[in-house]
């Protein structure tokens, strides 16, 4: 189906000021503006948005970590309408899109920092110097995994070390039908998971037992590096559902891939049964005539993966009657 890289994961925000602030604190100093603050009734819809003639944001940034080591950037986003407040994932165990992994060059000088910018972590550092981790949110709760993977050897100067966003954590019910489900996207490396934690451990995931689990870091053979960490937590377990449409819900609440040719990839997975949100939107500049475009694919258990790629160009479609008359 020709998918080659991750474009962005999707950060919903309250206040996009503090965010982007706190953001730029860890590393994200780059970022590309200008999008529109409305648009179509189709990219209304492709976020599930079906009552809505549009959207409005608040304001919108996509940020990343400058020369990072495969693909860091986030979509930060601040919704007008439709405004949501409900809490981000309070667990990184919790089905979904649960948290991105952050790479660290030196993790212990990292906490220390972010411990003076009183920023909350679910526990203390877990592992030795050279591998080990540790979960912090951000201002709205949002979780990321900070992750040292090789001796601190960062600018001793810096007040933050981080480097690249290798990997995003996503919660499954069914280890088996989802890694089918993603190797029949295209992530067909798999690498298994250690399948137990002690208490140590557990603690560091927020947890108070020892833990099981069935879980692989998946990737894209020849890809952009980027990979997804697929987890089934079979004790202890939390079956609550994942984020619900609209995708307007603060935290993370996509994920945009990129395809070689979108119509080409939607025929291909709905002929494998696949399940969309919506149909293509032509995106992004809010004129409906755009030659790329985006959808909302809804995995087993209803996490959004947005596609995004070329289309054959489309006349605008007006939006419905029932727009023109509010």
């Amino acid at each position: 189906m020709g998918l080659t890289a991750r474009i962005h994961i999707n950060t919903q925000t309250t206040d996009f000021a503090r965010a982007r602030a706190f953001y730029r604190m860890l590393g994200f100093t780059a970022g590309v503006g200008g999008f529109p603050k409305t648009n179509t009734h189709l990219m209304a819809r492709s976020l599930g948005m079906y009552d809505l003639c549009t959207y409005e944001l608040q304001a919108i940034e996509v940020i990343a970590i400058p020369e990072s080591w495969g693909p860091s950037s986030i979509d930060l986003i601040q919704f007008a309408v439709p405004f949501s407040a409900a809490p981000p994932y309070a667990s990184p165990t919790h089905l979904g899109m649960a948290y991105a992994a952050l790479l660290t060059t030196d993790l212990a000088a990292d906490v220390a920092h972010l411990t003076t910018q009183d920023v909350e972590f679910l526990s203390e550092p877990y592992g030795v110097p050279g591998d080990r981790f540790v979960f912090f949110t951000d201002p709205d709760g949002v979780l990321y995994k900070l992750v040292e993977t090789a001796p601190p050897h960062g600018d001793p100067e810096a007040d933050m070390h981080v480097t690249a966003m290798p990997y995003i954590g996503l919660n499954v019910s069914d280890f088996d039908r989802s890694l089918a489900y993603y190797q029949m996207l295209g992530y067909t490396d798999v690498r298994p998971l250690g399948a137990t934690g002690a208490l140590a451990e557990a603690r560091a995931y927020g947890l108070d037992t020892p833990f099981t689990r069935r879980g692989a870091d998946i990737a894209l053979p020849g890809g952009d590096q980027h990979r997804l960490r697929l987890v089934q937590w079979l004790d202890p377990y939390d079956g609550e559902p994942p984020y619900p449409p609209p995708i307007n819900h603060v935290g993370i609440a996509r994920m945009a891939l990129a395809v070689r040719d979108l119509d080409r990839a939607v025929s291909v997975l709905q002929q494998h049964g696949a399940e969309f949100l919506s149909e293509i939107a032509p995106c992004c500049s809010g004129t409906g005539e755009d030659t790329t475009g985006i959808i909302n694919l809804i995995d087993p258990d209803g996490i959004y993966i947005e596609l995004v790629g070329p289309i054959e160009r489309r006349d605008p479609i007006a939006p419905p009657e029932w727009c023109e008359a509010r």
